[in-house]
């Protein structure tokens, strides 16, 4: 039904970069579906940020002050920036959207700044239950477009939050529990519901959701046993509803349960949704739908998208490329550099990545690869050993 045969990249692959290729990738992928590509400024006023620090979990933000006086910052998120933009009222067709961009943020690692390289989606307007499945089928897409190993975990707020709600549990032990639902941490859970003198019956339903993680056909019936309120009967109708449209597919292999993938619950609400590639130690997709954040932010619509992070590839995967270029010819001052010219054009035409370099200076040493390596004097071409 689904399958990312149709979607014939095409593509070089020597002398591109992984995440380059990614890129690409996607970008064709994201066209041939509709999106349209959008830009945003690299910078933003300060207070935003300010206003959703908690959206953004970091208060490590760039900020300098423009010529007017007016506190800016360099944009550590795409995502407010689009939501920011759009009108007020409900649209009336929904906005498929797609932006190749980079942010500013603090590494936990180094404690220092770096640009970040994402490719992200986002569905906005009136969004039904397909908008869901097309969220989800471009985030598989996407996967396995960046590796034929993968996997997306897939998690639903609304059946967590509308089990924490049947109790009366304070603010601050809910998100106890919710992290320790995060963190797979099975004792801390019950550590924090023994906090908020929960009852044994609610210990061990919220217990059992915490564990599940797998496979997702195999677990939704498990699900469905837990289901006891309104509003975790709606949130596995859509999860059945998304599984319905995968069932039998190469993709719908691809997806796990996971109800340890949470987010706050203040901005996100329903479908949330983390992307893994085989290779890459990194998160490679986070996704969701986020109407929570679009109220906060005053717009009549509804939101569903994911992003990409670019920087680990580069770094994890491989592209294929053998060498640095696949032929390296060496001329001297007296060549015919216009003849020079035309050969390593021809051989750049059927295909193959040329370096032209001058036969005084020692690629070897400076840690270049190449295939065949060729000295061009007296107007000929010969192949050296």
């Amino acid at each position: 039904m689904f399958s990312v045969g149709d979607y014939n990249m095409d593509l070089p692959v020597k002398g591109v970069s992984s995440d380059e290729l990614v890129s690409t990738r996607l970008r064709k992928l994201f066209d041939k579906r509709g999106f349209r590509r959008i830009r945003v400024n690299k910078f933003e006023d300060y207070a935003l940020y300010i206003e959703y620090k908690n959206f953004l979990k970091s208060e490590n933000i760039i900020t300098f002050m423009d010529a007017n006086g007016k506190l800016l910052a360099l944009k550590p998120d795409i995502t407010l920036s689009i939501v920011k933009n759009m009108p007020e009222k409900e649209l009336t067709a929904l906005e498929k959207l797609y932006y190749v961009d980079e942010v500013i943020r603090l590494t936990k690692e180094t404690r220092e700044y770096k640009v970040c390289n994402q490719i992200g989606m986002e569905i906005i307007g009136k969004t039904d239950s397909f908008s869901n499945i097309e969220a989800v089928q471009l985030a598989l897409l996407s996967l396995e477009l960046i590796s034929k190993d993968f996997v997306l975990d897939i998690s639903h707020l609304g059946f967590l939050s509308g089990l924490l709600e049947q109790a009366d549990i304070p603010a601050h032990l809910k998100h106890q529990v919710m992290d320790g639902i995060h963190r797979c941490s099975r004792h801390d859970v019950a550590a924090a519901l023994d906090a908020a003198c929960a009852c044994e019956e609610f210990k061990n339903r919220v217990l059992s959701l915490s564990c599940l993680r797998g496979n997702f056909f195999e677990l939704l019936p498990k699900v469905k046993e837990l289901i006891n309120c309104r509003q975790m009967q709606e949130a596995y109708d859509e999860l059945k509803h998304l599984g319905e449209s995968f069932k039998d597919t190469n993709l719908g292999k691809r997806m796990n349960l996971d109800f340890s993938v949470v987010n706050d619950l203040d901005y996100y609400n329903g479908l949330i949704f983390l992307g893994y590639v085989k290779g890459v130690p990194k998160v490679a997709l986070t996704g969701g739908r986020y109407d929570n954040l679009m109220r906060k932010m005053g717009k009549n619509n509804s939101a569903i998208g994911f992003a990409v992070s670019l920087d680990d590839f580069s770094t994890y995967l491989n592209t294929g490329k053998k060498f640095d270029f696949d032929i390296l010819i060496t001329y001297n001052e007296n060549s015919d550099y216009a003849r020079l010219l035309a050969i390593a054009g021809d051989m750049a035409a059927n295909g193959m990545s040329v370096r032209l370099e001058n036969e005084r200076l020692d690629l070897e040493s400076a840690g270049f690869t190449w295939g065949k390596r060729y000295n061009f004097a007296d107007n000929r071409i010969r192949e050296e050993d």
